[in-house]
């Protein structure tokens, strides 16, 4: 017999592979990112480009959802899997379309070949934030996620022994992060507003774990809730260089994150809105949104090259959109996929070595 109320939606929770509507905020996010890219005045108020920290929301609970149940079926966490899964997941496509840009860009020369050139050790080394405008430039994203992944990981399976120190290692990281941002001299290279929202991520998927903890995703799993944190996201869009004149651009990408955090335990359960991000087609645009994130530009280029004098706006919009759907449909299917498999595969035989426990700085086995 199954179990009721909150312990019944915790075990459905638990039991639960994948989030359909988590890959239809995937869709929301990328389509949003493409109207400030391309959209023109008719979107510039919708300040898409916040879409970006929703990807952030999101990659931050998925990585550590995926650490808790590693710990919780193993006993321990696996580093070296962990990061054969990511490396597997990011890179191939990632230099894929970094040797097309490149390559396009050393046969068109000029200003292109130049910013190329010099932005390529940053590219090639995950520094892509530190680089100066160059094709690829939106390509700072992924570097900030991957300092995110090489110290999130390392630091829960070091101190992430008991639902208190996971606790206990994120807030605290939140805190390091409010003490540089408030500091009188911040570092130049280091913007702690990129970062919180993978730790609000980490947090949402820590109290969602834990059966103790639950109840209190639980208040936020109801239609009326769901509903009011989706426009509360909407107000922020429509009035983000209002609120960001009030409060501060870093405060305003704050507020946003918070809020996507808010918003993940509803989808989960399937809420209306759930239902609503559930939907087939997007599911489909936001399981190949990476591929579409990275071919933005070539997509827009190429509908320029057929259609010479298209400028931002609605057909440039849609026509890259789609386009870059298509595209990134084939890449899915026939390169990102097949890597993504063989990469769980090489990390499901890598948990067979010593790992490194959680709690301990000895090593033991998986089984």
């Amino acid at each position: 017999m199954r179990a009721s109320g909150s312990q019944g939606d915790h075990d459905k929770f638990l039991e639960t592979r994948s989030f359909a509507a988590l890959d239809g905020l995937r869709a929301l996010s990328v389509f949003l990112v493409y109207t400030f890219h391309f959209g023109g005045p008719a979107w510039a108020k919708l300040s898409g480009w916040l879409g970006v920290y929703a990807f952030f929301v999101l990659s931050g609970f998925l990585i550590t959802t995926l650490l808790l149940r590693e710990h919780d079926a193993t006993g321990g966490v696996s580093l070296k899997a962990f990061y054969i899964r990511r490396s597997t997941r990011i890179l191939p496509l990632y230099l894929l379309v970094y040797l097309v840009v490149l390559a396009q860009s050393w046969f068109a020369q000029g200003e292109a070949w130049a910013q190329m050139k010099a932005a390529t050790p940053y590219y090639l080394t995950f520094l892509n934030e530190f680089a100066d405008l160059a094709p690829l430039h939106m390509t700072w994203t992924l570097g900030v996620e991957w300092k995110y992944y090489l110290v999130w990981p390392l630091l829960f399976a070091l101190l992430g022994t008991t639902v208190a120190s996971r606790f206990a290692t994120a807030l605290g990281c939140v805190m390091v992060l409010v003490a540089i941002w408030l500091s009188h001299i911040p570092p130049a290279w280091f913007s702690p507003w990129h970062y919180l929202g993978m730790l609000v991520g980490s947090l949402v998927a820590i109290a969602m774990h834990t059966r103790s903890t639950f109840r209190w995703a639980r208040a936020l799993m109801r239609d009326g809730v769901a509903l009011a944190i989706a426009l509360a996201l909407f107000v922020v869009h429509r009035k983000s260089v209002v609120i960001a004149n009030h409060l501060g651009e870093p405060q305003m990408i704050a507020l946003y994150t918070v809020l996507v955090g808010l918003l993940l335990p509803s989808l989960v359960a399937r809420t209306g809105i759930g239902r609503v991000l559930s939907r087939q087609f997007l599911v489909f645009i936001g399981q190949r949104s990476y591929a579409m994130y990275l071919v933005q530009y070539l997509a827009a280029q190429a509908l320029i090259a057929v259609l010479p004098g298209t400028v931002a706006g609605p057909l440039l919009l849609g026509g890259a959109f789609v386009l870059a759907l298509a595209v990134s449909d084939v890449l899915f299917r026939g390169f990102e996929k097949p890597l993504t498999q063989w990469g769980h595969r090489w990390a499901k035989a890598a948990r067979q070595q010593p790992t490194l426990e959680p709690g301990n700085s000895r090593f033991r086995p998986l089984s």
